[in-house]
């Protein structure tokens, strides 16, 4: 619906407007009252209406003086004025201000509903006209962004505010530009419970804030989106980190400090998208930035992991003594080392993280009987940091990998079928390449059949077959980090001689092909 502000100095008329016109019948809904223009004029700020119906004469500041200034502050404004007396002067002065008509009081019903359906009419087609100019505002600012010539830059720039689009008009020619995303999308998306509902939330908020705030977003792709604004930042995008409530930690706002001209767009953005990039590698998700592109850059050191991380030593030892807490602190003393010795690229700490996991699966994760099928698949954990984008985030998946694993431990030690499975999970370690069914590998332990698949289930969770499989998954996962042999080589090694069955299979454990799971591994 269309939405109006009625002003009118008489409270009576005022209220037969406000309560004895069929407003939603003929489209439009009224968003608030003033008894004056004066009190209209702080009401259009808040409520930004697309019509104002008012009185000519009225005290403080009448009709007349209101519409002008208020077409001023909003271009689109559509104005109809209502008046007791048919004065030409009335009738001129309505039409200087453009206004979309003049009645006379009393109303009469025919003739309003006749206006306002013009009034709908005219709002429509602004509104068609508006659409199709937004679009082409953000497909314009989009190319303005990739355009690093000057002068082109001053065209494009010239270009869209041509367009004379209401978001983009600005007193002093100047803009204020932030840069909104969703942080850890690609973990957020995949690996997190709630995290494609809260994406959702989010990508909402975004669009309901701007409405309230007066931007212009424009979505780069589904994680990020600029925030255009005539506003000053406080004013802008600040209030927005608040009103985002408990979604705000998984979003970061960060606002160029000064308005500037659109030309320079292209250079403010890298800005916004270094410092955004810093902050959230440093810190994790969820912060308000305002970027300053002459701040002083943090000097990182260079050093060396082995010259400053800690002995990876001390972690196993309280991984094999069951110290959880004494664990999570060698983790966040690693991971502050992997900081300062990684400048600000990601790919060395991602590397030094699979190292560890290396050392931490060897060491623990093999050597407990019944341990390995209750931890999660090496393979999908090193799929998980792949798409991780900031320090804090992987360390917390490396803490949680830890922690559960000292679980792990301590419930094994008690478990007196661990003998039995360890033999078995050793067998199959040493004979995964070859046909494996249950009554060979019950012979092998001296068990029926199906005495082994009940204390073999009760023990890991899962099947014989789906812990060979995981075994077989396991060997594949590393002949395609690790190796230059091809698919159907792979195939064959771990037991498989259809490529095709293997590949469905690797595909459903991994959920990635073997092709796209050594693509990935292959850049960190």
């Amino acid at each position: 619906m269309h939405t109006i502000l009625l002003v009118d100095d008489e409270r009576l008329e005022l209220d037969t407007l406000q309560n004895f016109v069929p407003w939603p019948d003929m489209g439009f809904e009224i968003v608030g009252t003033a008894k004056n223009g004066k009190e209209a004029l702080a009401k259009i700020g808040e409520l930004l209406p697309d019509i104002v119906i008012t009185d000519v004469k009225m005290p403080i500041m009448d009709g007349i003086e209101f519409a002008t200034i208020a077409r001023g502050l909003l271009p689109h404004l559509k104005i109809v004025f209502l008046s007791g007396h048919d004065d030409f002067l009335y009738v001129k002065s309505a039409l200087h201000v453009e206004a979309m008509g003049y009645l006379l009081k009393p109303l009469d019903m025919g003739e309003l509903r006749s206006l306002m359906e013009k009034v709908k009419l005219r709002c429509a087609e602004e509104q068609r006209v508006k659409l199709s100019s937004r679009a082409l505002a953000i497909q314009y600012i989009k190319d303005l962004l990739n355009e690093k010539d000057e002068a082109v830059q001053k065209s494009k720039a010239d270009e869209i505010l041509s367009l004379k689009l209401e978001l983009l008009i600005s007193e002093t020619g100047k803009f204020t530009f932030s840069l909104i995303t969703i942080d850890e999308y690609a973990a957020l998306s995949r690996y997190v419970a709630d995290g494609p509902a809260a994406i959702l939330r989010i990508e909402k908020e975004i669009e309901r804030l701007a409405i309230g705030h007066g931007a212009l977003i424009v979505s780069l792709n589904e994680r990020q989106h600029l925030a255009i604004s005539a506003n000053e930042p406080t004013d802008n995008v600040m209030p927005w980190y608040r009103e985002l409530g408990s979604l705000s930690q998984w979003v970061t706002l960060c606002a160029h400090p000064q308005p500037a001209k659109l030309e320079r767009l292209s250079d403010l953005f890298r800005v916004l998208m270094d410092m955004r990039d810093r902050h959230v590698f440093l810190y994790g998700a969820g912060h308000l930035i305002v970027a300053d592109e002459l701040a002083e850059q943090a000097s990182l050191s260079a050093a060396s992991f082995a010259e400053r991380t800690p002995s990876v030593d001390s972690l196993h030892a309280n991984i094999r003594q069951g110290k959880p807490q004494e664990a999570a602190v060698w983790l966040r003393d690693y991971f502050s080392s992997l900081i300062e010795g990684a400048g600000m690229s990601i790919e060395p700490i991602e590397q030094a993280c699979l190292r560890l996991l290396d050392q931490i699966y060897g060491e623990h994760v093999a050597a407990h009987l019944g341990i390995k099928e209750k931890m999660e698949d090496k393979a999908a954990l090193i799929g998980k940091l792949a798409v991780i984008e900031s320090v804090p985030y992987m360390e917390q998946t490396i803490r949680k990998t830890v922690l559960k694993l000292i679980e792990r431990i301590a419930e094994q030690e008690t478990d007196k079928h661990a003998v039995t499975v360890g033999q078995l999970k050793k067998l199959i370690a040493e004979q995964y390449a070859q046909p494996l069914t249950i009554e060979y590998l019950a012979e092998r332990v001296f068990m029926s059949p199906n005495y082994l698949r009940t204390i073999f289930k009760e023990h890991t969770g899962s099947t014989v077959l789906e812990y060979v499989t995981q075994v077989r998954m396991e060997h594949a996962s590393n002949m395609l980090r690790n190796s230059a042999l091809k698919i159907h080589e792979i195939s064959l090694k771990v037991g498989y001689e259809n490529p095709s069955h293997f590949c469905a299979i690797f595909l459903k454990r991994i959920g990635l092909t073997p092709n796209q799971y050594r693509k990935q591994t292959l850049r960190l």
